[in-house]
């Protein structure tokens, strides 16, 4: 009977360890395990304790964990060895996203770096615990929102919360979802050793001795050792398709086509043509419009950045150039000279054009684009904007000539009437 009750009581101490150590785990490359205590207040209004665990082979530079849906706004973790076979966990905010984040002194006030946390066998591990953290969602939610992303290269080798680290390439990065009814912890301890420890243990310093005895929760990619988790948001590659056609469609647009319509007038071509090719370069600036707002919905960039929203702004304008394009039109085939409509079309659509080049720039700088590529981008549309403004200049010249020419000859057929309106109608 002795034996039994000792065997019973294995068999529970057991039960509640397990219990204990239940964790949500993602690993598309490096691995993250969540726990949250149930007596935790965490939730997205509230401050609570939350464990959670980064651990990557030691070829990783840096890896970072991050709550939210979004770069933006998140509250991020980053894990980097400190040089003395240790590593250093560092508390940053998220910004305004596609910068590197910001340390964050307060949410770092409250990271403690437990037992077990440390470099060994060629594993980087970071066993933390904070309490000056808040969720994206209930604590209870099955779809709790978190972002990860890592750099592979040489260690930073830095015990500073502060080290910069470089920018992650573009598919070493990750949206996706913890269900966190996967990862309620029975007690208010470090579920990542196997000896009991309490949650107070540790070092706030960042650096932490190297590991006894820790359960790693590793994966080989996306879905592999995954445990409560699911990836969200299209694949990378998607994204990289969808962002080349839109910026070689805006772009294309913005600096080529709607430039070289305007100048169609200068050089005396057709109002008819004109109009054709700014018409088709509106369907082209729509086409790209449409494709840039499903790229920023994928990225979670829509209407939260200086981008969307100017671009957005400009569309909008440009619907209205047409109908002053055609008042312009009929006006001047009545009267033979300009109206204050034909101003606003003329310096509307210049103003516009200037706009959706320089929004075009910080589409650049939101892609991540090489510096080659923007240093491109802008001497083209230096170049056709040096063309245009010295055609201004010299049909300015020659203008008064060409007025009186056209009006001696307005009543000799409508075809030289025609020809001296091309020339005056830009």
């Amino acid at each position: 009977m002795k034996n039994f009750k000792c065997a019973l009581g294995v068999v529970c101490v057991g039960l509640a360890t397990q219990t204990n150590a239940a964790l949500a785990t993602f690993s598309p490359g490096p691995s993250y395990s969540v726990g949250i205590p149930s007596s935790s207040t965490i939730s997205q209004t509230s401050e609570g304790g939350i464990y959670f665990q980064l651990s990557a082979p030691t070829s990783f530079q840096w890896v970072g964990l991050g709550i939210g849906s979004q770069m933006a706004g998140a509250t991020i973790f980053v894990m980097y060895a400190n040089g003395e076979g240790n590593v250093t966990i560092s508390a940053r905010d998220g910004d305004q996203g596609h910068v590197e984040p910001v340390p964050d002194s307060t949410l770092q006030s409250g990271v403690t770096l437990l037992a077990g946390s440390g470099i060994v066998d060629g594993q980087m591990i970071a066993n933390v615990y904070c309490t000056t953290c808040k969720l994206d969602s209930s604590k209870s939610s099955t779809t709790s929102p978190w972002i990860c992303a890592w750099n592979v290269g040489s260690a930073l080798n830095s015990a500073s919360v502060s080290a910069t680290i470089t920018q992650h390439q573009e598919d070493n990065t990750r949206q996706f979802e913890f269900d966190l009814t996967a990862a309620v912890l029975s007690s208010d301890s470090n579920p990542f050793v196997s000896s009991s420890v309490s949650s107070a243990s540790g070092t706030k310093t960042g650096s932490s001795s190297s590991p006894t005895t820790t359960t790693i929760n590793s994966g080989s990619g996306d879905g592999a050792g995954n445990t409560g988790a699911t990836v969200v948001g299209p694949s990378f590659k998607v994204i990289t398709d969808y962002q080349t056609a839109h910026g070689v469609i805006m772009g294309s647009t913005m600096v080529l086509l709607l430039p070289l319509g305007a100048m169609f007038m200068r050089l005396g071509a057709s109002v008819y043509l004109h109009g054709a090719w700014q018409l088709f370069a509106l369907c082209a600036m729509l086409c790209g419009f449409g494709l840039g707002i499903k790229l920023a919905q994928m990225r979670s960039l829509l209407y939260n950045t200086t981008h969307t929203i100017f671009g957005t702004v400009i569309i909008g304008l440009f619907l209205l150039q047409p109908i002053f394009g055609l008042l312009h039109h009929l006006q001047f085939r009545k009267h033979q000279s300009r109206a204050p409509v034909s101003h606003l079309h003329i310096w509307y659509g210049r103003a516009l054009i200037s706009c959706g080049i320089v929004n075009g720039g910080l589409g650049l700088q939101l892609a991540e684009n090489s510096k080659g590529g923007m240093i491109g981008y802008g001497v083209v549309a230096g170049v056709v904007g040096l063309l245009y403004l010295l055609l201004v200049v010299f049909k300015r010249k020659g203008v008064k000539g060409v007025d009186d020419v056209g009006r001696q000859r307005r009543v000799g057929g409508r075809r030289k009437r025609e020809g001296a309106e091309n020339v005056r109608y830009g």
